[in-house]
């Protein structure tokens, strides 16, 4: 569901700009990758939350200073952008991810955002969690997160194969994302009204 604020109006930034931007705050918040996370839980999950309450949850106290107008526009598009790709054409969502210098990617902070957002409102998400063909496309992000009690799935696994597996999981997300806002897609409608 597209936020009921617009993220026109003012200055944008691009996500290049919100990276260094967030790096620079004291104390520091999440940065691209951990907010495209969060945006994809709040876009596919199954309840509406008010931006407000999820800008504050991203931005924590920054988010009202005179500096974060910019920041708070440019993460608005991206949600608005989520919403409408995962509405009218799920194909072409792409999540952002953290990569190393050798290109490998890093779904941690994507997992740990997507995480974050789950719990602005765990109730709404527990019987999707509970039902086994939700549960298990959700577990596959999941896994990657640190967040969740100690290290993440695919530390904690000694088998190759398996690690291996888990680390291709970044192919399946914007499949899985895609999966879970078509499932999720009645009882959002239900917290809208």
């Amino acid at each position: 569901m597209r936020s009921k604020r617009h993220a026109s109006g003012g200055r944008t930034l691009s996500l290049e700009q919100l990276e260094i931007w967030l790096d620079a705050l004291d104390p520091p918040v999440a940065g691209v990758s951990s907010i495209d996370g969060f945006l994809a839980a709040l876009a596919a999950g199954p309840c509406v939350i008010d931006p407000d309450v999820w800008l504050k949850s991203i931005l924590r106290e920054h988010t009202r200073s005179a500096s974060s107008a910019p920041a708070r526009r440019t993460i608005l598009q991206r949600y608005n952008r989520i919403c409408i790709e995962l509405a009218e054409q799920p194909e072409i969502y792409a999540p952002i991810y953290m990569r190393t210098e050798d290109g490998e990617v890093l779904l941690e902070d994507f997992a740990n955002g997507f995480f974050t957002a789950m719990h602005l409102d765990m109730n709404a998400w527990t019987p999707f969690v509970d039902d086994p063909e939700f549960g298990l496309p959700l577990a596959a992000i999941l896994g990657h997160s640190t967040l969740t009690g100690g290290a993440s799935l695919i530390e904690q696994l000694d088998d190759p194969s398996a690690n291996h597996a888990l680390a291709d999981t970044w192919r399946m997300v914007p499949e899985i994302i895609s999966f879970l806002h078509d499932h999720c897609a009645f009882a959002r409608t239900m917290t809208a009204l």
